[in-house]
């Protein structure tokens, strides 16, 4: 007979606890490589509290997939009084320091969208560089409009190129890094001649 006890918690704090336990470790090893089995340990959890929750090994990677690719809007900096490009340069910095804060989690959601060729996962992405693009509008004073935003979201692939190259393979520094994404917001969202 079992000497442990469980827990119970209410039905929202559990799955957060068992979405934070998939970032723990999704955060050291890719999807392909953590086992339902292991997100129930690290979660505390059996494998059917899993099911129970999130249906499979999949949603529960979507689940924190969506938290961890998702800017926090509160913490995005915003300072009316400085130029635009200093403005670009404060977001960039806040996306570096956000990539460099969820690591290898990060690159691993944020680089998954062809995992398995599945749509939903691309969904996942697509969502979060939709917001990606409106808060960074936001934070540079720009408007937000539909064209600003598709503008900003065909280079969110190289945003997360960068920081792979940055934080992974280790070939740029993090100034090279802000550099190149400052200077290419600052060309994306340049008023077009008429």
């Amino acid at each position: 007979m079992s000497t442990s006890s469980r827990v119970r918690l209410d039905p929202e704090v559990r799955r957060e606890q068992i979405i934070a336990a998939a970032q723990r470790l999704y955060a050291e090893q890719p999807y392909d490589q953590v086992s339902t089995a292991a997100l129930a340990q690290e979660a505390g959890v059996t494998r059917g509290l899993i099911n129970h929750y999130f249906g499979d090994k999949r949603e529960l990677f979507l689940a924190a997939m969506r938290q961890s690719v998702v800017m926090p809007e509160p913490e995005l900096p915003y300072h009316p009084d400085l130029s635009i490009d200093d403005r670009a340069r404060q977001v960039v910095e806040w996306i570096l320091d956000a990539a460099t804060q969820y690591g290898q989690a990060w690159i691993n959601a944020s680089g998954s969208a062809n995992l398995h060729g599945e749509s939903d996962v691309q969904a996942v992405v697509d969502e979060a560089d939709e917001r990606a693009a409106r808060l960074t509008l936001d934070a540079i004073g720009m408007p937000d409009s539909p064209h600003l935003r598709a503008r900003l979201r065909a280079v969110a692939p190289l945003f997360k190129a960068v920081c792979r190259e940055w934080l992974q393979r280790q070939t740029m520094t993090r100034d090279e890094a802000a550099r190149l994404l400052t200077s290419t917001i600052l060309l994306f969202v340049a008023e077009e001649d008429a």
